[in-house]
């Protein structure tokens, strides 16, 4: 599906900020706005785009670009009007789409599953579908943005002055090339924005709803806007399989960190390694066995786990994920994991002169080993995901528990409530692992059972020969 972004507008209420820049190539972490759009659209599985520009249509395009430097492929339409209604740049562009395409703003941001969901939606009778948000506090300027009235996934109303509403208008749509022709028939007497036109397919119940489940959107019309939109973008980092640890604490650091490296040419694998010689440094300190060493070595541990959430963030912000990425950063995990035990047992070990903690220590790094290796090899041999219902013993409450061992002096007890929880986790694995097994199997022998039923339905029976015929 091809996206028609429109950027003619001039941002008004922008201007005071852009200093004669287009306001859509404003910087939001790390990247223009525009860029944000598109690239967000390309992980949606756009490629093909038509932008309509205007005011400083120019400079645009040449920041811009074909799109060859975002992988896609972009085409500009002028629209000499721009300083009317956005009705008119949507129109503009009626000789490029014979087909159902995707309609977005430039100064909006979106995340990318949501026009991943909507693009999945079937058109019918000329139909056009708005993405809508139920969430009424998730916007800065509710004045300025255009609300809707929903009722049984139909929009009744849609306008920024509407009294009554129950949901936000996010700027995205899929629309079908009818929209051309009705706003030829709106901008033919005068009412030249969109919403006229999506006011006439509301009349004509051709507007359909998306609820975007409080995904992140944000409309950046002003410089205020972007700083909220800093924010939203910030906290939707959070990630459901991340540890209670991390959501509640280092997320808000490493937020603060990405915030900064976001702006820079640091890369997402650049951070990965740099944790690295943290690790070995940490490594000599927690050797040292002692105070002060030890109680830094274990900061340098909350620290370590703090800072690997910011290879994530600034790949998900700056559109860098890569399975490259995504394979490498647990591997370094384990290298970084491994240090923090060693440096700890061989600092238990030089003090106290126990070799006891040797064996300890190799349990421990075997449990932290186990957490990743179980899921992804009961996942190669049997192509199905262990149900995990166990407790949430995750590497970043892993970290901490060490972290707190190193800082309190207590080693072993660390050591050992590492292994405690690591080893009821294994069993609950192991648990769920045979209960899956022993459903497939049952599945797998319904079928052959099936398939024999189905072999013998059709077997004929010669009763003069007594030999069956298929």
């Amino acid at each position: 599906m091809k996206a028609l972004i429109i950027a003619a507008g001039d941002g008004t209420r922008m201007q005071p900020v852009t200093r004669g820049r287009h306001k859509s190539l404003m910087s939001l972490l790390g990247l223009r706005i525009l860029e944000r759009v598109i690239l967000a659209s390309k992980e949606a599985g756009i490629d093909e785009f038509v932008i309509v520009i205007g005011y400083k249509g120019k400079d645009l395009k040449s920041t811009i670009g074909n799109g060859e430097d975002y992988g896609v492929s972009i085409e500009y339409v002028e629209n000499e009007n721009w300083e009317r209604a956005n009705g008119l740049s949507v129109l503009k562009a009626k000789g490029y789409f014979n087909e159902n395409f995707v309609l977005l703003m430039s100064d909006h941001v979106f995340d990318s599953k949501t026009l991943i969901r909507i693009q999945r939606l079937k058109l019918k009778n000329n139909e056009c579908v708005l993405a809508v948000d139920r969430k009424l506090d998730s916007v800065f300027d509710v004045d300025d943005t255009t609300k809707v009235m929903i009722k049984k996934g139909k929009i009744l109303s849609i306008g920024k002055n509407l009294e009554e509403y129950n949901g936000y208008d996010t700027g995205m749509f899929i629309c079908s090339p009818y929209i051309f022709k009705v706003l030829g028939k709106t901008t033919g007497v005068g009412k030249n924005s969109l919403t006229n036109g999506m006011s006439v397919l509301v009349k004509e119940e051709r507007l359909r709803t998306f609820d975007i489940k409080s995904r992140f959107w944000a409309d950046c019309d002003t410089y205020a806007d972007i700083k909220f939109a800093e924010k939203k973008l910030l906290a939707s980092l959070t990630k459901s399989e991340d540890g209670i640890v991390s959501k509640k604490f280092n997320r808000k650091l490493s937020a603060m960190v990405t915030k900064f490296l976001v702006r820079t040419p640091i890369t997402p694998n650049m951070v990965s390694f740099a944790i690295l010689p943290l690790a070995i440094l940490c490594f000599f300190l927690l050797a040292k066995g002692v105070y002060p060493w030890i109680f830094v070595g274990g900061l340098l541990i909350q620290i370590m786990s703090v800072i690997d959430g910011c290879d994530g963030e600034i790949a998900r912000l700056k559109f860098m994920q890569s399975k490259w990425g995504k394979w490498l950063d647990p591997i370094l995990d384990r290298y970084v994991d491994t240090a923090v035990i060693a440096g700890m047992a061989y600092g238990y070990w030089n003090v106290t002169g126990s070799k006891f903690i040797l064996p300890i220590a190799t349990f421990t790094v075997l449990a932290d080993i186990l957490q990743d290796y179980m899921s992804a090899k009961f996942f190669l041999v049997t192509r199905a995901k262990l149900q995990l219902r166990d407790i949430a013993f995750k590497r970043d409450v892993r970290l901490l528990i060490l972290a707190l061992g190193a800082m309190v002096n207590q080693i072993l007890p660390a050591f050992l409530l590492f292994i405690a929880f690591s080893q009821y986790k294994v069993i609950g694995r192991l648990i769920s692992g045979k209960k899956i097994c022993e459903e497939n199997m049952g599945k797998n022998f319904s079928k052959q059972q099936a398939s024999i039923s189905l072999i013998q339905s059709k077997t004929i029976v010669n009763p003069k020969s007594d030999i069956p015929s298929v």
